[in-house]
């Protein structure tokens, strides 16, 4: 990675009805995570014709179809669910639709442009929460990063579930040397209140605040690569923002990136996407299209997670 140049990359929380099973909010997202499967289709579609190597951090469960059963694993004590394992999806009677795509690693493996598989845990467990001991991410992290190898792939990045940061140790004793880190906001990583952040996010956003521009930080033996920006979808609170805003902070990011020669590092949840599917898919393509002018000049290198991570240990650049 030359010094001068600066870095895009993109990181997926692909996850459906895991992500939000356990706070009771499944019947809210039921229309996106229905449109999820042409989301991804579309957006696997847009990274062939922009060439955007991305890296979808998968929860593996969305691989297996288990009948509920988890006879070897044991419930994290988190507050806000009775029973973790007896609320999974693939426990509860919920709509396999929601919760299971046994598609997902042919559509993405099929992509002209390579994309890199990683991890978002086994059923999204929170592993930075009280509650979630060292066992619990131990088997957590352990039945994932076994169940991606069932299908010939070695993960390397790791998406922890809604940025929750735990277990460096365990994600390191089973071969991941990537994660992506919590945003580079100040209130991200300050002691603000969680009720505040949600009114300085869309601070941000409606003001179109550039976002962070960052750098892979070495960890012991794994690196931490922070988030600059999310993509935000045209739902709820959002669409008061106005359509343009992601795409107008995207730019400002990208161009910082390119000025200091840093990382721009957008994420997103695909299933957000499918709330306003065409909408949102088509801004999601501004922002591709404006990617692309800054790699036609140089200025901009498109990399994966793991890409980014060994690109900067060969040219000393993690700090």
């Amino acid at each position: 990675m030359d010094d001068d140049t600066g870095v895009f990359t993109i990181s997926l929380d692909t996850e459906l009805a895991w992500g939000t099973f356990d706070k009771g909010n499944v019947e809210r997202y039921e229309k996106a995570y229905r449109n999820t499967p042409e989301v991804i289709d579309q957006l696997c579609d847009l990274f062939d014709e922009y060439e955007i190597p991305a890296t979808w951090a998968v929860v593996s469960h969305l691989l297996e179809d288990c009948g509920g059963n988890h006879p070897d694993r044991t419930s994290p004590d988190f507050e806000w669910v009775d029973d973790w394992f007896g609320e999974l999806p693939c426990a509860s009677g919920m709509d396999e639709e929601l919760w299971y795509a046994p598609w997902l690693l042919n559509r993405i493996q099929d992509c002209g442009t390579e994309q890199e598989i990683g991890l978002h845990g086994s059923t999204h467990m929170q592993l930075g929460a009280d509650g979630c001991s060292w066992r619990h991410a131990e088997e957590e992290i352990g039945v994932a990063v076994e169940t991606l190898r069932s299908h010939g792939i070695e993960p390397k990045s790791f998406v922890f579930p809604r940025n929750d940061i735990g277990h460096l140790d365990v994600l390191q004793e089973h071969g991941i040397e990537a994660y992506r880190g919590v945003d580079a906001r100040w209130y991200e990583r300050a002691s603000v209140p969680d009720v505040l952040k949600p009114s300085l996010r869309f601070a941000d956003e409606a003001a179109r605040l550039k976002p962070s521009v960052v750098e892979p930080v070495e960890r012991g033996d794994i690196v931490e690569v922070p988030g600059s920006q999310v993509f935000r979808p045209s739902h709820n609170g959002w669409k008061y923002t106005l359509g343009g805003s992601s795409v107008a902070r995207a730019r400002k990011g990208l161009e910082c990136a390119a000025r200091v020669g840093g990382v721009f590092h957008l994420w997103l949840h695909p299933f957000n996407l499918g709330h306003e599917l065409e909408k949102d898919l088509t801004r999601f393509e501004d922002l591709l299209r404006v990617v692309k002018q800054f790699v036609e000049r140089r200025d901009i290198e498109c990399r994966s997670m793991n890409d980014l991570i060994h690109c900067s240990r060969e040219y000393g650049d993690a700090a």
